[in-house]
């Protein structure tokens, strides 16, 4: 099965296609309880994981932890998970996320009291509650971007991720919704794409041209007016000449509305595939990817370089290992009920899946 052929990314070798992409579980980060999630993954025989979303900040201010750590103890459990996780062939990154507030502050999951946040509610341009950001402010998160991807390789991170999807300040940026600005970060598709491909291209220079860049696109937005499947297309050529390594390819909506229960399986490949047929970088495609029939089918016809499986590896860890051994028939199937996502962004809890209660507790 391709699912099974071991892949390139910037020199870093990836023994399988499959990876799991940050999903945020209210676990923590690198406690001994994130850390038994991480590592059953890999031991499961997904090749790459890709931690949840992050704020640039907790990797470069020791002000933002408020006495709960420092970035230094921060990067040493960084190092230790990583470790963790390449004893069994996986790969593991950090996802970097901005959201709308400045600063950001530590931001660690959806109210579960990991949320320091002291800044102002920002946007692009000024909405509802929020303020318009400042060129200054600008410069600034873009800096803080690639400051942070550094701190990750100094981490023992094997990539990092700039987070331009599900509605967060990227794709704000990007968004002719959200993103009324006069300057050169408003207005055209050029300058609205500029705020995304300056993160990719300090980020490059600071981190070298030998460490994996990755970008998640949100695609397309569903609102009359928001960005479409054309723009993205054109975006994703132009990050792959700003140095991005690998396009990880999303929904531009907030993701409470991602990849729903009734929608058809790999609902968002299509997008990667027209991406894919753009650009040379390797592509990653997500939505609803549950078996590896359909999986396979998106590599084999060359729609996808990667594959993303998220809420089947939450339900079952080791989803890659039994269809490597030929078990597929003793595969735990996610329900697709969407009680994780539920959990975690609704009730504010940890997450949780009725066909895996052994999930959160793997590192016990």
């Amino acid at each position: 099965m391709k699912l099974f052929d071991p892949i390139e990314i910037n020199g870093m070798t990836l023994k399988n296609r499959i990876v799991m992409p940050a999903m945020h579980m209210n676990f923590g980060v690198t406690n001994r309880r994130a850390r038994g999630y991480y590592v059953e993954r890999a031991k499961g025989g997904a090749g790459t994981i890709i931690m949840p979303a992050l704020t640039p900040d907790a990797l470069i201010s020791d002000e933002v932890w408020q006495g709960r750590g420092n970035v230094a103890s921060f990067l040493a459990r960084l190092q230790q998970l990583a470790g963790e996780v390449r004893q069994y062939g996986a790969r593991i990154g950090l996802q970097l996320w901005m959201g709308d507030m400045f600063p950001a502050g530590l931001w660690g999951g959806y109210g579960m009291g990991a949320d320091i946040i002291t800044g102002d509610r920002v946007a692009p341009s000024a909405a509802a509650a929020k303020r318009g950001l400042t060129k200054m402010e600008i410069e600034t998160i873009i800096e803080n971007f690639a400051v942070a991807a550094v701190r990750a390789r100094e981490g023992g991170l094997d990539f990092v991720e700039i987070h331009g999807a599900h509605g967060y300040l990227v794709e704000q940026f990007f968004s002719p919704l959200f993103n009324q600005r006069s300057d050169e970060y408003g207005g055209s598709l050029k300058n609205r794409m500029r705020f995304g491909l300056d993160c990719v291209r300090r980020t490059r220079e600071m981190v070298g041209r030998d460490y994996p860049v990755l970008f998640r696109v949100g695609a397309v937005e569903k609102l009359a007016g928001g960005v479409t499947l054309a723009d993205s297309v054109e975006y994703a050529v132009e990050l792959e000449k700003a140095g991005v390594d690998l396009i990880d390819v999303s929904t531009g909506d907030p993701s409470p509305y991602f990849s729903p229960p009734e929608g058809p399986e790999g609902c968002f490949v299509p997008w990667a595939a027209a991406i894919k047929a753009r650009v040379k970088v390797p592509v990653m495609g997500v939505g609803r990817i549950l078996t590896a029939a359909a999986a396979e089918e998106c590599l084999q016809k060359g729609y996808l370089d990667l594959v993303g499986v998220g809420r089947q590896l939450i339900a079952d860890a080791h989803w890659a290992e039994k269809i490597a051994e030929g078990s597929e028939r003793d595969v735990v199937s996610c329900l697709y009920c969407n009680s994780c996502l539920d959990a975690v962004m609704v009730k504010h809890t940890e997450a949780s899946c009725p066909v895996n209660p052994d999930l959160g507790q793997e590192g016990s």
